[in-house]
């Protein structure tokens, strides 16, 4: 075996599908997780330096580095380096976690996996060495991930809770986003992503989450204090109430602190990102609309029929949304010019520049729209109840398929349109009744 010595760059392209971890079976350390990164970035250094002379990584591929240069970079102290590595170690090989991604541009890859698939202390002429394996699913996007987040193994190191380490990791992946906003979710996924024991108790089959505001007294305000001291990030968490003052979700502002004073950087207002975020969109391509000149109030118009576009069932699906967003941007930007020139523009002439972007928006359009976006506020756990009462529904009209049931394996029901357009049917009438599309 091949002893490659540790790659001291301190930056990690750690793919955003593993950036949400979420133990179910063990306990899982801030220190543990801080050497899984460590551990991780190791992996993908040796991967690419051993691909890149020709050798051929298979799965039973062990991979080495010294233990102190292993251990090193989480500031574990060297008078108790073999029992902090032991630890953290078997913690990998115990704990199961399920991945879940930050956003709906990520994609969820896996989930229910150990840490490590195994891993060893050897001492090798007076020096200890650390051996380990990974997962093969783990190891299908740790060499060259096609989306990930540059962590600082560094910056990292620094935070001592596992709440603030985990909540650093989410948060990083959007410092740069023009929006300075992560994506809004549900209190009970921030709570189960930010604990380090597992959401359900193997004893007893029951749900461990501490209530929100409790978690939050407890652990997230401290997780928040510790980020903007120690970091090179600034965090915000932003609530969101419901009926009432009830706080129903949650997402954080992310901000880099030595990019607090640049005025260059368009900044998405909140329902913007949102809208955004909900349709799939990167937030990226949106700023630079945003820098080229559009307006931001006809662009929320522009999102707002796009979105109607997409949840038609009588036509066929978008392809590309984003250049389909663009075709309104320009239609719209034409009748905007036109009736410059010509103020009193005849509505016939307008429709004859693009007919095929014509959209009559009916009533039953804007109450699909208004509950497709509540259905869309519920966890993944709620809206599975739709998903399967939706393809139990195409299954008896013949209509369903092997992908559909991935989907929904998957979670990923939003992004195949006639499953999803189901939902929204089952989701409207029980809770407005089978006239839920009728104008009073």
């Amino acid at each position: 075996m091949q002893n490659l010595k540790l790659d001291t760059d301190s930056k990690f392209k750690k793919p955003n599908t593993a950036l949400v971890m979420m133990p179910k079976i063990g306990n899982l350390t801030s220190v543990s997780r801080k050497l899984f990164n460590v551990i991780l970035h190791t992996t993908q250094k040796q991967v690419i330096e051993m691909t890149k002379n020709g050798a051929v990584v298979d799965a039973k591929h062990y991979f080495t580095a010294r233990l102190d240069e292993l251990v090193k970079p989480i500031q574990a102290s060297e008078s108790n380096i073999i029992t902090h590595a032991k630890n953290a170690l078997k913690e990998m090989r115990r704990v199961e976690v399920s991945w879940e991604a930050p956003d709906a541009n990520s994609g969820v890859i896996w989930s229910s996996m150990n840490l490590l698939s195994e891993a060893r202390i050897v001492k090798e002429k007076g020096i200890l060495f650390a051996y380990w394996a990974l997962p093969p699913g783990l190891m299908e996007v740790i060499e060259d991930p096609i989306r990930f987040t540059l962590l600082e193994i560094d910056q990292i190191s620094m935070l001592k809770t596992y709440a603030a380490v985990a909540l650093y990791e989410i948060c990083t992946r959007y410092k740069n986003n023009p929006s300075g906003l992560t994506s809004e979710h549900n209190l009970d996924w921030w709570v189960d992503a930010l604990t380090q024991t597992p959401r359900i108790d193997p004893k007893t089959n029951k749900a461990r989450l501490r209530p929100w505001t409790k978690f939050k007294n407890e652990h997230g305000n401290a997780a928040l204090r510790e980020i903007n001291e120690k970091s090179d990030i600034g965090v915000e968490l932003v609530e969101r109430k419901g009926i009432g003052k009830t706080i129903v979700a949650a997402q954080f502002k992310v901000w880099r602190k030595s990019d607090i004073s640049k005025p260059d950087v368009p900044q998405l207002g909140k329902s913007l990102a949102e809208k955004v975020t909900i349709l799939g969109l990167e937030l990226s391509s949106i700023s630079t609309l945003l820098r080229q000149g559009q307006n931001e109030i006809i662009l929320m118009d522009a999102l707002t029929k796009l979105e109607m576009r997409i949840t038609r069932d009588d036509q066929e699906p978008v392809g590309s949304r984003l250049a389909y967003l663009r075709k309104i941007l320009e239609s719209n930007n034409q009748y905007i010019r036109e009736s410059t020139t010509h103020p009193v523009l005849p509505k016939k002439i307008a429709e004859k520049t693009t007919p095929e972007l014509k959209i009559e928006h009916t009533y039953r359009d804007e109450r699909r729209l208004a509950i497709r976006l509540e259905l869309l506020q519920l966890s993944k756990t709620e809206q599975k109840k739709y998903a399967i009462q939706s393809i139990d529904e195409l299954k008896s009209r013949g209509q369903s398929n092997p992908a559909m049931s991935r989907k929904i394996e998957s979670e990923e029901w939003v992004t195949y349109h006639i499953l999803f357009n189901m939902m929204i049917e089952k989701f409207a009438i029980e809770q407005y009744g089978i006239d839920w599309a009728v104008e009073p």
